[in-house]
């Protein structure tokens, strides 16, 4: 009795410290590289992209070194198919969602490839320490390649500092560095603690119903992990900046795959055999679906959005029914 009251309160409390870690994070490192002269180019396309992906690294780096592999694989799996289909979904919601031809024309393909690259690494149920390399290396390869982007994309580059912005509006401790570095190394503490709580408490609360660890992974951890994109997501949407809504979903998800999942397959291989080519198919399919919706004139409305949400149940409802 004592477990089942305690599970779902770690969870609950993992889910808060990973948000708030998340962004005591990202708004400190911005500051800081703010302070030391960074551009605002360069700070939305380095720390509050990479920033973004903080939970969902904490969280399967934690997994994997707890020898939990498919909870850590399965989390950047569900995470990414949570991003397009549930947080698009809600934006849709709320706001007639919209994007640029830009994020159409190459944001959406990018994602689609890495997906791809996913699914052929994991279907030897492996991704090795030299794949996690191979992905550290195209991530570096993405980040370079988005600088000289916004450099030459005056609407990027807008959009961009808007995000830098949003992340300086932190008090700012006058000219002192305590006030950041404290808020960064309170917030890797954070995220390091709400990662231990939501695994934990997902494989406890979850053991009763004998689901395999990469359903785990895929639905209450993923779940977990973005919920800050869908509180960036939603305000953006509601603000009438649906090329930041979409924006931020999509480089999430391209962070989760070749940045998450990279740096955790270097530092441990990934052993992931309740993960298989069916999960790697339905990322690819649901990264079509999304690069569909927003490419209609009218983007994703109200409709579009609520069959979003529904499919998003349907395959959470789908993920915990299968056998384990």
């Amino acid at each position: 009795m004592p477990d089942l009251i305690l599970s779902p309160l770690a969870i609950i409390a993992g889910c808060v410290l990973l948000y708030v870690g998340g962004d005591m994070l990202v708004s400190a490192s911005t500051l800081i590289a703010d302070r030391i002269g960074m551009s605002p180019i360069a700070i939305g396309a380095t720390i509050v992209a990479v920033g973004t992906s903080a939970p969902e690294l904490s969280v399967s780096l934690d997994a994997a070194l707890t020898g939990h592999s498919d909870v850590s694989v399965g989390n950047i799996v569900g995470s990414n198919v949570c991003n397009i289909i549930f947080v698009l979904g809600l934006c849709g919601i709320f706001s007639q969602l919209r994007a640029s031809r830009e994020v159409v024309r190459i944001d959406f393909p990018i994602l689609i490839f890495v997906s791809g690259v996913f699914t052929w690494m994991i279907s030897d149920h492996l991704i090795s320490r030299g794949e996690g390399v191979a992905l550290i290396t195209g991530l570096f390869v993405y980040v370079v390649w988005n600088l000289r982007r916004a450099a030459e994309d005056d609407e990027i580059e807008e959009l961009l500092t808007e995000e830098v912005a949003q992340a300086l509006q932190q008090k700012k401790d006058g000219r002192t560095w305590v006030g950041p570095v404290l808020r960064t190394v309170g917030g890797i503490l954070l995220l390091g603690l709400g990662a231990k709580w939501l695994v934990s408490g997902s494989l406890q609360a979850l053991q009763p119903f004998d689901l395999s660890e990469a359903a785990i992974g895929l639905t209450i951890v993923a779940l977990g992990t973005s919920v800050p994109e869908i509180g960036t997501s939603i305000i953006a949407a509601r603000k009438g900046h649906g090329d930041l809504a979409v924006g931020n979903a999509i480089g999430s998800s391209v962070f989760n795959l070749i940045g998450v999942l990279g740096v955790t397959a270097c530092i441990k291989p990934l052993e992931a055999y309740d993960v298989s080519l069916i999960d790697g198919a339905i990322l690819i399919a649901v990264s079509f679906a999304g690069l569909v919706l927003v490419a209609r004139p009218q983007g994703i409305g109200r409709l579009q959005g609520s069959v979003l949400v529904t499919v998003y149940g349907l395959y959470v409802f789908t993920a915990v029914a299968s056998p384990s």
